[in-house]
């Protein structure tokens, strides 16, 4: 068996990390890398930075004479020192000063890596919808929302309010809230099952075979769904004859304030009815029915006929807001919503429920909604 000799198992491994370090390079300056690729570009990296001390360590008598700027090579004073001194100088300032040419290297991975953004992320679209309702004069609004992964058909409300809590008006409402045409109607095929996890998305049972039904036309005269946006609708403050907190008469559809569900990512512009000062709150209330979670079970409240009864409601609605100053609105400044809380789990009252530690798939029915006005 041959003596193991180091300066060979130092060479092929500096050889093989080199060949790895100029790959793993090559693809992290031009494309948009993963987790694995700086993973291993990391890892070898470091192999061969204790390999080299290692190399450094054997060969320190040559490096101290390497080092001494006036030690003479070869029978003359060398600039080796000097010159590799200027070249690390240059390397570690060039980022900080913006040097040419390097940071021209720079700017041309960067463009690499946006290219390949662009053409492996995926493409984002979203439905776009302008309405001006009749004899408005006010400003413009715009509503941009990014859906989140269990936003699939969801209810949900706009509208604004003064920051005393103020109903000023609506600014969109799904339909069949607004005209409270809630049609589809469906039951337990086993009355005894109790549901904990969400019927639509998810690891539980699925809601096509868990529940039956279809749809019944006769049923928009007298099902309503109070608990579906509590918060919006006690603002609206419009009830039925058994009263119930429920739109009435159309008035949302005539002033053209309600629409089809989008269900896509949107960007929804619309005109107040007049023009606002001061500060004001835009509101979105959203809730999904069916979205069940170990705390809102089909069992948690029996002995409440709404929660427990047809609309499957689950996880209550989740209420975002951006406090907007209509008196400094020149930039058309963008304001995010911000989660504020949820409404009542039944719809007993209109108030807003900070505590949202019970809440879960409800939580990413949206996942940006950004606010502008004009």
């Amino acid at each position: 068996m041959s003596r193991f000799q180091s300066r060979p198992f130092i060479g092929v491994i500096l050889f093989c990390a080199l060949l790895i370090m100029l790959v793993t390079s090559v693809i992290m300056f031009s494309k948009q890398h993963n987790a694995l690729i700086a993973l291993m570009h990391t890892l070898v990296g470091l192999l061969m930075l204790l390999v080299l001390v290692w190399h450094l360590v054997k060969n320190i008598r040559p490096l101290k004479h390497y080092l001494n700027p006036f030690q003479k090579q070869v029978g003359r004073f060398s600039i080796a020192w000097p010159l590799a001194i200027c070249v690390v100088a240059y390397v570690g300032l060039a980022p900080v000063f913006q040097l040419p040419p390097a940071i021209e290297v720079y700017r041309f991975g960067q463009t690499l890596k946006a290219a390949d953004k662009s053409q492996n992320d995926p493409e984002l679209k979203y439905v776009q919808r302008d309405v001006e309702a009749p004899q408005s004069a006010g400003q413009w609004i715009t509503v941009e929302l990014k859906k989140g992964p269990y936003f699939m058909w969801p209810q949900y409300a706009l509208w604004i309010e003064n920051t005393s809590g103020e109903f000023i008006q609506p600014l969109y409402v799904t339909e069949k809230l607004a005209t409270n045409r809630f049609t589809n109607k469906v039951v337990k095929k086993d009355p005894n099952q109790v549901f904990n996890s969400h019927l639509l998305k998810g690891e539980g049972p699925n809601a096509w075979d868990v529940l039956e039904g279809e749809e019944d036309p006769a049923s928009k005269d007298s099902r309503m769904r109070p608990e579906s946006l509590p918060v919006f609708l006690h603002q609206l403050n419009m009830r039925a004859e058994n009263g119930m907190m429920v739109p009435d008469n159309d008035t949302l559809t005539i002033d053209g304030f309600s629409g089809a569900t989008m269900t896509d990512n949107f960007i929804y512009t619309t005109r107040l009815k007049s023009p606002l000062k001061g500060l004001h709150r835009v509101r979105l209330e959203v809730n999904h029915s069916f979205d069940y979670n170990a705390y809102y079970s089909s069992d948690r409240f029996l002995d409440d006929p709404i929660y427990s009864g047809d609309g499957y409601s689950a996880q209550p609605s989740v209420i975002y807001e951006a406090v907007i100053d209509f008196d400094n609105q020149s930039n058309e400044a963008l304001s995010v919503m911000s989660l504020v809380g949820h409404g009542h789990h039944s719809g007993k009252d209109g108030k807003i429920y900070e505590d949202v530690s019970k809440l879960t798939t409800a939580l990413e029915l949206v996942e940006r909604v950004i606010v502008s006005i004009r």
